[in-house]
């Protein structure tokens, strides 16, 4: 019989869990050496000695026959694989369903295959933790406003002709202010003078 290696590698101690629990159920607990003949090849498969797992050793060293089996000659280690598929899924059609991993013995081989079953799978979903959420995008900021100042307007320049022409016409404004100002004091001392003389005449004339 050809050898099959494992078809999918899984955690021992999960396969262990299930080993044990096969071995609990009322099938194998009725057998031994359906018993033996799984936990010899599930520990050598454990203990990556797959290769060496064949109907000899079997024989030999899980269900107790001597030295000079002949396994040409000798079809027993074959009757009870085909035992040991049946039992297994006896089992995992009832109480093997709650196991984390399920261990099968490919026909034609005699090397332990494990999947992680799906009520497994569903455990370990809902104990990984869930993905960190990514904080919100930060709104781009916006630029600095651009600082302008305000730019007081110069006067326009004043033409040299014009101040010129400027300060004449003040300087004549102050002669001529000053021309009135005495003409109005002169009227002023002349209606005082006239007022004076009338009012010596109005006592003369008494």
């Amino acid at each position: 019989m050809s050898e099959q290696p494992s078809a999918e590698p899984v955690p021992a101690e999960a396969v262990r869990r299930s080993l044990d629990g096969c071995l609990r159920a009322p099938a194998f607990r009725r057998s031994p050496k359906l018993a033996a003949f799984l936990s010899y090849i599930i520990e050598e498969e454990l203990a990556g000695r797959g290769e060496g797992i064949k109907a000899y050793t079997i024989a030999t060293q899980a269900l107790g026959r001597a030295d000079s089996f002949d396994p040409s000659n000798d079809p027993s280690v074959r009757v009870e694989a085909g035992r040991l598929r049946r039992v297994l899924d006896e089992v995992y059609g009832d109480e093997g369903r709650a196991l984390p991993v399920r261990i099968q013995v490919p026909v034609g081989a005699y090397r332990p295959s494990f999947e992680i079953q799906a009520a497994e799978e569903a455990r370990r979903t809902e104990e990984a933790p869930p993905p960190a959420a990514k904080p919100p995008a930060k709104p781009p900021a916006k630029p600095p406003a651009k600082f302008s100042p305000k730019l007081t307007p110069k006067p326009a320049p004043v033409p040299p002709l014009l101040r010129a022409a400027g300060a004449q016409a003040l300087a004549l404004f102050e002669t001529r202010g000053q021309a009135v100002l005495a003409l109005l004091l002169a009227v002023i001392a002349v209606l005082l003078a006239v007022e004076i003389m009338l009012q010596i005449y109005v006592l003369a004339s008494a």
